[in-house]
């Protein structure tokens, strides 16, 4: 399960948000919605999703007996009864992590009540200098039969790099199927503060996934976001599709301010398509439409 947990930790780090102008702080317009659209895309693009669990790449250095991403890394496995360990990995770019580990039960596994401190020193990741703090404690772990379950609790604090930073607090529920190989995930944002240069926003949805052995990735997303300071209401209409380069091939997402006007975000196999309906418009022809840029050239 581990190793699913860290794969999406590189591509959470390059991550960058294109915020709105402050008038979108008014609503929902014609002339804001596609900077809008590209926040929103931003975030809940393939990045944006692999941020879900992005510090959970922290749990590479669990004490499990059964994790062999941390040990394979050529960091040290912990010692069996040690309660208490302090010590430092390299990052791929330059720069280090600082992990404190304690091992609440002194059995070696994964267990409630182990918690996980990360202090990342200048950490480069795929270009990114990485500062700030995580940790997470283990708020569940048991199996289900062949399913194995892991509930984890976080606390970012200045997390990430000149581009963008967050702090705040998530938790996230993990469930691997050790007999067919899909993995899943739900990760909920608790009023998690988000920050791009002098833009800001706070992040409180769950996004669930769900990653089969073969085939493409399902995903959800549900709840609110707040960008420059306009709330807007995200619903699910057609859950994203994720092909095997990371990007969406289908799915709908529309996000609605308090005024009644909404945002219809399409996923379609190069951009997404942004169509504006503004407040009283409760039909199918949108006020105004545009697309976004490409897959991968959003900022």
């Amino acid at each position: 399960m581990m190793r699913f947990i860290a794969r999406p930790l590189g591509a959470a780090l390059a991550l960058s948000l294109c915020a709105a102008g402050t008038d979108a702080v008014n609503g929902l317009a014609a002339t804001n919605f596609v900077d809008v659209g590209d926040s929103v895309v931003e975030i809940l693009d393939t990045s944006g999703l692999a941020f879900s669990t992005m510090m959970m790449g922290s749990a590479a250095t669990a004490p499990s007996a059964r994790t062999a991403s941390f040990r394979d890394s050529g960091a040290p496995a912990l010692a069996p009864f040690d309660r208490h360990q302090t010590f430092k990995r390299a990052c791929p770019g330059g720069g280090r992590v600082a992990i404190d580990v304690l091992d609440a039960d002194i059995n070696g596994d994964l267990s409630v009540g182990d918690t996980f401190k990360v202090t990342f020193e200048s950490c480069v990741i795929e270009g990114n200098a990485v500062s700030g703090r995580s940790e997470f404690a283990v708020a569940a772990h048991r199996f289900e039969g062949h399913r194995e379950i892991t509930e984890l609790d976080f606390r970012f604090s200045e997390l990430g790099s000149s581009q963008m930073r967050w702090t705040g607090a998530a938790h996230a529920a993990l469930r691997s199927d050790l007999q067919r190989g899909t993995e899943s995930y739900v990760v909920t944002y608790r009023d998690l503060a988000v920050t791009r240069g002098p833009h800001a926003m706070r992040w409180n949805f769950s996004v669930d996934m769900v990653r089969p052995p073969i085939g493409e990735q399902i995903s959800r997303v549900k709840g609110a976001v707040t960008v420059d300071g306009l709330p807007l209401r995200l619903r699910q209409d057609e859950p994203f599709a994720i092909g095997t380069d990371g990007h969406p091939r289908s799915g709908q997402l529309t996000a609605s301010d308090k005024h009644g006007a909404r945002l219809q975000i399409e996923a379609l196999r190069r951009w997404y398509a942004y169509r504006f309906f503004a407040p009283g418009n409760p039909g199918e022809k949108p006020d105004a439409a545009s697309q976004s840029k490409p897959y991968g050239r959003l900022s």
